[in-house]
């Protein structure tokens, strides 16, 4: 491309790979001039070497100017401006904004929040050490590659094994889409292999930094049996660490270890507590059989890892006890899903009339859901409250599309109030429609009988809704962890299994949300900051990163 020039003031040079096409090059490059930078294109990004390509950085800003110069305000602008070029180009992966006389690097991602690139400077300016600077939802971090982008050394390549991205069947492959892209931002080589990937989907783990790749077809038995089959991957790439994810994957995991990747190990991750759910899904003769046979599965998944780990603390807890019978047995870790926050504005109540009571979940599953004892709640606390004029309305997401008249039916006759206004709703594999839920109601309820962790009730604290949750979940034990006692009471209620009383303190609780909003919303907040400040999604990495020490 010819010798690279500088400007005299605000002088930058950017880099693309490959792969970003003229017009794409030319839009962000006049995004930097409108943000008061006089850009110049130096050579592509394949002079730095072999690295992994996910790893490579869609572009490179090299400021040439210390902080000072530039001034945070100004950096600020650059960062933001690269985030809104990713999301504008569709551009794969991050870009780097480096400082070239400190030696420090801003990595800026598509996710991204504006809240971030604002306090950007003020980060840089405190002395942190050079490596680059990524945004993890709730704070800056120095990430574990140097400034120039280069890697230290080669990073950890990680398989992980799932049905979907998106939740198509559920809060399993929530967990995983978030743990592949946390693992992704701490500096793994991360791929992900799916059934029958979409192209949304496909866009969607690019975007967050993972490769997401289909499973070969099965040649015999189920669909799901191709995750046992070895993924067709680029150029030689072979795993240090395969993922799976309880009966779902793990078995999966196990047979990509000793069949194809004999040198790697093995994570097994155990999301559920199937001698608890099992007992809670009526009066099947057989609960005990299948309980019995699906944790002794986990168990044996679990002892013949390289590592295991419980997602939660109830399920380390119970990891931890049933894995002592096995001397063998490497001690379990314990991952807690991030509360990274995705929006940094404290929530107000709504100023609508009718409030909205949420419950959301697979709810064919209602008696582990608790989908009656919510129903008997809100029934008894419309006659707490007294209102004289609007109801409050009860949404279920998550009811079978064929089922709505059916639970509805139920969800009045359990409330005891043919009046109340019970809007059904189908369950949704799309995020934004469980996060539009959540931002139109007042309370978010999870009276779950069993629930190993309850990512439902997670989503509630990120998004500023109030939530009342049970104690039997592993959410309400971590919440007991975390926040002081008092606010933990105000959240976290027990389910003892007898609708009197259960009902009672549901009830008075969802009428004392109802009755004062602003109360609620303004302890909602501060559980949110709470949760973000202490449980974050770079720290569940680390621990399964934690596997290949």
């Amino acid at each position: 491309m010819g010798a690279v020039t500088h400007s005299v003031s605000g002088r930058a040079v950017v880099k693309f790979v490959e792969e970003i096409d003229a017009a794409a090059r030319g839009d962000l490059t006049t995004r930097l001039a409108e943000a008061g930078l006089a850009p110049r294109v130096g050579f592509d990004l394949g002079e730095l070497g072999l690295v992994p390509e996910r790893l490579l950085p869609a572009a490179v800003i090299t400021l040439f100017d210390d902080l000072a110069a530039v001034g945070a305000h100004q950096l600020a602008r650059v960062t933001q401006t690269a985030r809104d070029w990713l999301v504008a180009a569709a551009a794969p992966g991050f870009v780097e904004v480096e400082i070239d006389v400190t030696g420090q690097t801003v990595r800026v991602w598509a996710s991204d929040p504006d809240r971030a690139t604002e306090t950007v400077g003020k980060f840089l300016s405190g002395g942190l050490a050079a490596g680059p600077l990524t945004w993890h939802g709730d704070r800056w971090d120095v990430a574990p590659t140097p400034a120039t982008g280069r890697l230290a050394g080669p990073p950890p390549r990680v398989l992980a094994l799932d049905t979907d991205w998106f939740s198509a069947k559920g809060g399993l492959s929530t967990f995983n889409r978030s743990l592949c892209a946390a693992l992704a931002r701490a500096g793994a080589d991360v791929v992900c292999v799916v059934l029958e990937p979409s192209p949304e989907e496909i866009a969607h783990a690019r975007e967050v930094g993972v490769t997401l790749v289909a499973a070969p077809a099965a040649t015999t038995g189920g669909l799901r049996d191709a995750l046992a089959r070895r993924p067709r991957l680029a150029g030689g790439w072979a795993p240090d660490l395969v993922i799976g994810h309880g009966r779902i994957t793990g078995g999966h995991a196990r047979v990509q270890v000793e069949d194809h990747f004999p040198a790697a190990a093995r994570a097994h991750i155990v999301h559920t507590w199937s001698d608890h759910i099992e007992w809670q899904r009526g009066d099947r003769p057989d609960s005990g059989a299948i309980a019995e046979r699906r944790w002794k599965e986990d168990i044996e998944l679990a002892r013949t890892a390289t590592r295991a780990f419980g997602v939660g603390p109830l399920l380390h807890d119970l990891l931890s006890r049933d894995l002592s019978g096995y001397p063998d047995a490497p001690a379990p870790g314990r991952i807690d899903p991030g509360f990274d926050l995705d929006d940094e504005t404290p929530r107000v109540p709504p100023l609508w009339q009718q409030r909205q009571v949420m419950l959301s979940g697979r709810l064919d599953d209602w008696s582990v859901k608790g989908l009656d004892l919510a129903a008997r709640a809100v029934g008894a606390a419309v006659e707490l409250l007294s209102l004289g004029g609007t109801e409050p309305e009860l949404v279920l997401r998550g009811v079978p599309p064929d089922d709505h008249g059916r639970v509805r039916e139920l969800v009045l006759e359990w409330a005891g109030r043919r009046t109340l206004q019970v809007t059904p709703r189908a369950y949704s594999t799309s995020a934004d429609d469980l996060r539009a839920d959540l931002r139109r109601a007042c309370l978010a309820l999870m009276p779950s009988r069993a629930e190993a962790f309850g990512l439902v009730g997670r989503e509630a604290i990120v998004a500023g809704t109030p939530l009342l949750v049970s104690a039997n979940s592993g959410l309400g034990r971590l919440l007991h962890e975390v926040l002081t006692p008092q606010d933990a009471a105000l959240t976290v209620l027990p389910v003892e299994d007898d609708e009197s009383t259960d009902t009672r303190r549901w009830a008075f609780e969802t009428a004392r949300i109802l009755r004062d909003p602003a109360g609620a919303f303004a302890l909602a907040e501060r559980i949110r900051r709470a949760m973000a400040a202490r449980v974050t999604s770079a720290a569940a990495a680390a621990s399964v990163l934690d596997t290949l020490a």
